[in-house]
């Protein structure tokens, strides 16, 4: 006897493979204990793959050296680029580590060496035994060869020198709003707070440069006009070549290539099987639908992965957007601009690169190239994550406020997810929520480390705790009748998601009719009555 979820009793009923089944090579197998417990840069030196790169900024909101080490917290910021790096030796040298891994310390004392190896050490026996496994266990790896040259110069139990000597310090936290600000103080700058904890608490931050907007003005250009010029013979087949990366030689293809991700993550994808997209399967999984799968997961691998959810998203991104450029190619209005926009050549781009970087550009000035940009704009709009997307939902609470009017209220719903059983209970902690012990909440610290190293967890709390605010109070009545509302979520440096809401009452009232109105002691007593009993405030 077993139990089986309602999706697989229904294709089974029907006959056919369920669609996340073993049976559907969906099988990804229990981690190894030769792969448990590596480190961020244990990790980069095993993978095949490798992607560009990890920055981990620690600090500490205490003024005191002594109690600074052993309270260290941290970001684990993930940049990504359109390739990772191939390598048919392992292990990587350590020089080459520091192509990909970055750390940065926010304070006045920086961190002894052995305060960092909870996060950062390398451990020579334990990538030679993962090496040797994965050889032995994992069908990508068979051809790999074992440098034992590498395997020699990396330590017993330490951190790596390069990492070390490549370690940034910055002097004055200013740098740490932009990462760590939030609508509420963080519960973790408290001293008084117990930090006795050997796990240090690092929460993941992905940077995706889908805008391409940290590659300067100068490597853009130079990459357009020499792809315009030297690329004419390139065979159509060749998509790869158009990506903007300036220092990229050989981008590995991540469409139809059901090894990428398992060679970027050999500690999560172990034995080699259950890729993404792989074309053996008798019910295909979209891509989309396999990544919801495995962020749910029961051993929670992928979800707790430092990088793995900035990776895949990123590929969604791209995915969606070469779709909206594939699907507006097909439009009758673009094909009658198509022959315009190929009239441009390297001299007008290069021209319109020199006048942006000189904030000169008008789009006026050249027809042809003010059409591409609209293309490209239409395009953004639909992919998340893109700047034009942001401009899209502006043209919607435009075109929202042009129908029914100025909102009535704006106000923003910020959880305190590291405060919450709720998100505890996502993350796996076991708790009684009909029943709750505040002994079973553990530290503020203890808290902060869970909620930030489940954040598939933390977004399903604040889906569910957000979706019953809507249904029960916004649109349940608290407020009164509501005609419209509009919300956009966002997230703060540190990660907290939170929303913005504006809501349209349905009412008569015009701003200069309550003017008139709140003149009137009774109205204006009644509207206070109001707004305090719908309104409160928890300092």
């Amino acid at each position: 006897m077993c139990t089986i979820c309602q999706k697989c009793h229904d294709s089974l009923s029907k006959g056919s493979t369920p669609k996340f089944s073993p049976a559907n090579n969906m099988w990804l197998g229990d981690i190894p204990p030769e792969l448990q417990g590596l480190t961020i840069p244990e990790e980069k030196l095993i993978s095949l793959y490798r992607h560009n790169s990890c920055v981990i900024k620690l600090h500490s909101p205490f003024h005191s050296a002594t109690t600074a080490q052993v309270a260290l917290k941290g970001n684990c910021i993930t940049f990504l680029q359109s390739l990772p790096n191939i390598v048919n030796s392992l292990p990587l040298k350590l020089d080459d580590l520091c192509d990909t891994l970055k750390v940065i310390f926010v304070g006045a004392h920086p961190p002894e060496r052995v305060h960092l190896k909870k996060v950062l050490t390398v451990r020579k026996k334990k990538v030679t035994q993962a090496l040797h496994w994965l050889k032995k266990d994992n069908i990508l790896y068979q051809n790999v060869e074992i440098n034992l040259h590498n395997i020699n110069q990396l330590p017993e139990d330490d951190v790596p020198e390069a990492i070390m000597l490549t370690m940034e310090q910055k002097i004055g936290d200013e740098e740490i709003p932009p990462e760590r600000v939030g609508y509420v103080p963080d519960p973790l700058a408290d001293p008084t707070e117990s930090t006795n904890s050997d796990t240090m608490p690092i929460s993941n931050s992905g940077v995706l440069d889908v805008n391409g907007s940290t590659v300067t003005s100068d490597e853009i250009k130079n990459y357009v006009l020499r792809k315009m010029k030297n690329d004419k013979g390139t065979d159509q087949m060749d998509t790869e070549s158009i990506y903007v990366i300036p220092h990229s030689s050989k981008p590995v293809n991540e469409y139809f290539n059901p090894k990428l991700l398992l060679g970027l993550y050999p500690t999560l994808f172990c034995y080699g099987y259950e890729s993404p997209e792989d074309k053996s399967r008798s019910v295909e999984v979209k891509l989309r639908e396999h990544i919801r799968y495995l962020f749910s997961y029961d051993d929670r691998r992928f979800e707790t992965s430092h990088s793995f959810i900035f990776v895949v998203f990123n590929l969604l991104q791209r995915r969606d957007t070469c779709f909206h450029a594939q699907l507006i190619a097909t439009k009758p209005y673009f094909q009658a601009s198509a022959q315009e926009i190929q009239s441009l050549n390297s001299n007008d781009i290069e021209m319109a690169f020199n006048k942006s970087q000189n904030n000169i550009f008008s789009s006026t000035s050249n027809a042809s190239l003010h059409k591409l940009l609209n293309h490209i704009k239409t395009i953004g709009g639909r992919v998340m994550g893109l700047t034009y997307s942001r401009t899209a939902l502006r043209t919607r609470i435009h075109a929202l406020i042009y129908n029914q009017g100025l909102p009535s209220i704006f106000l923003t719903l910020n959880p305190a997810d590291i405060h919450s059983p709720v998100a505890l209970y996502f993350a796996g902690v076991k708790l009684d929520l009909d029943n709750i012990q505040i002994e079973q909440l553990m530290t503020t610290y203890k808290r902060a480390e869970i909620i930030a190293s489940h954040p598939v967890a933390t977004a399903k709390f604040f889906h569910l705790l957000i979706t019953n605010i809507l249904d029960t109070m916004i649109v349940g009545g608290v407020l009164g009748p509501v005609k419209a509302y509009f919300g956009t979520v966002e997230n703060q440096g540190r990660g907290s998601l939170h929303l913005h809401l504006l809501i349209w009452l349905d009412h008569d009232f015009k701003p200069s009719d309550l003017k008139e109105k709140i003149q009137n002691v009774d109205f204006r007593e009644k509207l206070k009555e109001y707004l305090e009993d719908i309104i409160k405030e928890d300092l």
